[in-house]
């Protein structure tokens, strides 16, 4: 059994990084993962003895997170897998533009990948980083140091309010906005609004939104369990039951009403932001 806690970050990185959270637990016989698409990116670092194992891959098959520590960028499709043992990972929740803020790369070279975490901080940065974590393993102690880590990469300057723009647009509407409209609202050519979406963010606008939307979807699930699909979907503006359930088997795997063979304690944590 996994259990997974929320922690807030620093109010200074409120504009960057949305939560910290924890997943831990232990597993005597593989238990089964998915990670569904959640439109951000983040950080997942091992706290533990390593003493777990963690398989897990990618919708063409190839494995995936097998790094000990490891960053994740926006992903398109589930991760699926499974880990045993005594599992313990800090997880930190990155705003859509957090990552390419604070750290200033391109993002679409992380666009369905992980990358292992010394390779992305720098070795000497990434060692400091994970010897210090592991001085005092309170998640006071923890979050102290993720704090102090990240303040010290706010940027001075990296301009991004266009895109806050067309990320609020997407946001208000829960995803169920056409490229055309976000277009016209923020004055930008369609293919300046994709290109700097992809540098900055990983993902098209039209994408975003499509996992926006089925975000949106589960978190309205959540909120109001005992819904039935029709109203579900009405409720969040798909276009009938049958549009819905294509989000749903595209992002999950499964249909809405197999999600109770999921981890949905899992999903609702990862989808939470």
């Amino acid at each position: 059994m996994l259990n997974y806690s929320f922690f807030p970050s620093d109010t200074r990185l409120s504009d960057y990084i949305f939560s910290y959270g924890t997943i831990e637990g232990y597993t005597s016989t593989p238990y089964p993962l998915i990670s569904p698409p959640n439109g951000l990116t983040g950080f997942l670092i091992r706290t533990g003895k390593n003493e777990f194992e963690l398989v897990a891959q990618d919708f063409r098959g190839y494995a995936i997170a097998h790094q000990p520590s490891y960053v994740i960028g926006q992903i398109t499709h589930p991760i699926t897998g499974y880990t045993v043992g005594p599992v313990k990972f800090l997880v930190v929740f990155f705003h859509p533009l957090g990552m390419y803020q604070l750290f200033g790369k391109k993002m679409s070279r992380l666009t369905d990948k992980t990358e292992d975490l010394f390779s992305f901080l720098g070795h000497e940065t990434a060692k400091e980083l994970l010897e210090t974590l592991k001085i005092n393993d309170s998640i006071e102690h923890q979050m102290t140091t993720l704090n102090q880590f990240f303040l010290q990469l706010i940027p001075v300057f990296r301009d991004c309010s266009g895109l806050r723009k067309a990320l609020q647009l997407i946001h208000t509407s829960c995803g169920n906005i056409s490229v055309k409209e976000i277009e016209s609202a923020c004055h930008i050519n369609r293919r300046s609004l994709e290109r700097h979406f992809q540098d900055k963010i990983g993902l098209t606008p039209k994408i975003y939104a499509q996992v926006y939307r089925f975000k949106c979807a589960i978190q309205y699930l959540e909120q109001n369990p005992g819904l039935t699909w029709t109203d579900l979907s009405n409720k969040t503006e798909f276009f009938d039951q049958a549009h819905m359930i294509r989000y749903f088997k595209k992002y999950t795997k499964v249909s809405p009403n197999k999600l109770v063979t999921l981890d949905v304690n899992l999903i609702n944590f990862l989808l939470k932001y």
